[in-house]
């Protein structure tokens, strides 16, 4: 039986298959066409967002250097180690109350790999970092405190 439908028909028709499609795809997870549920976005960590301005020396020394730690999108990023090859690196926190400890590591093509590990409390950071660089015949490794105050 071959039947013809008048226009206004035949855009009707199509109109609701093209919805009864997009409402198929969203009954299914991760369908083409499934619109992203709110459970799918990664929670933002507390200290996304924030810059911190700090000083900095080398363990048992006085302060020598400025620094300005950047956390943004689940990356923590040292300013003053980026002309050096440390690019941004994901990090992790815990919450205990008002306190938030983090952990990342930043590797360097030449210049090997540095381990960070901080608390922040309210306004304030306290951190430290092992810097690592091993060649066959020589290794470095020194470790650096951290003390700063969020920029406003």
């Amino acid at each position: 039986m071959n039947a013809t439908f008048s226009p206004i028909l035949s855009a009707t028709i199509a109109i609701v298959l093209s919805f009864v499609t997009v409402m198929a795809a969203d009954a299914i997870p991760g369908a083409v066409g499934a619109a992203a549920s709110p459970t799918a976005v990664p929670p933002l960590s507390p200290l996304d967002g924030r810059t911190f301005v700090t000083q900095s020396g080398e363990k048992g020394k006085q302060a020598s250097k400025k620094d300005t730690f950047v956390f943004r999108d689940g990356r923590f990023l040292s300013e003053t180690c980026t002309p050096y090859g440390f690019g941004d690196a994901p990090y992790q926190t815990t919450v205990d109350g008002a306190t938030v400890r983090f952990h990342a590591e930043t590797h360097s093509p030449t210049h090997g790999k540095m381990v960070w590990d901080g608390i922040v409390k309210n306004n304030d950071i306290e951190a430290t970092s092992i810097w690592t660089r091993e060649r066959w015949y020589w290794k470095i490794k020194k470790e650096y405190w951290f003390r700063g105050r969020m920029k406003k």
